[in-house]
């Protein structure tokens, strides 16, 4: 289903899920944001209205790693507001289709997620992650580009791995935990 898409987070990461949700056929409406700016539509507070106007037919998080909690909270928004919340997976992205992709996460480009893999609610798979085989990943997961996750690796929920992480097979990322950019675990 494509159609009109609202993106909730105006910064960089909002304006890369734009351009992500163009190259998956939304027509990206705007924005909510906590500054005006362009294509701001309004607040997060103006979510229900936007919705109940019929202005939106979606709503995607776009609100990067520099704020994990927040993503959680605006997801609980979409979802309050009663709005579909697709999942974005670009074109140039593979995904075995024994993989499932969970509402309101985000695939960019160059994106590889193997067989029988689990991508929860609002996770984000940055450009060149590869998810291999029986991975599962998290509701609100945050994977920065070139993320490279063995076999069998599992990341909880709201963990963040910074850019280049290598993970080994059947290594388990916890809750809310955070893995920095080049670590090898």
């Amino acid at each position: 289903m494509a159609g009109r898409l609202l993106i909730l987070g105006a910064g960089a990461h909002g304006r890369a899920v734009a351009d992500l949700a163009a190259e998956c056929g939304w027509t990206v409406a705007g924005f909510t944001d906590r500054s005006p700016g362009p294509g701001v539509l309004g607040g997060d507070e103006d979510l229900a209205a936007l919705a109940h106007a019929g202005k939106i037919d979606g709503a995607v998080v776009g609100v990067g790693n520099t704020a994990l909690a927040r993503r959680a909270e605006l997801f609980g928004l979409i979802r309050g507001a009663g709005l579909a919340a697709p999942a974005l997976v670009h074109p140039r992205a593979v995904v075995s289709r024994s993989s499932a992709i969970g509402d309101g996460a985000v695939v960019f480009p160059g994106g590889a997620i193997g067989a029988h893999v689990t991508v929860g609610e609002n996770a984000v798979l940055y450009s060149g992650t590869v998810v291999e085989h029986d991975g599962r990943i998290g509701s609100h997961a945050y994977l920065s580009p070139g993320v490279i996750l063995a076999g069998a690796v599992t990341i909880e929920t709201g963990a963040f791995l910074g850019a280049g992480a290598v993970l080994i097979p059947g290594i388990t990322v916890g809750k809310d935990a955070v893995v920095g950019a080049g670590a090898v675990v």
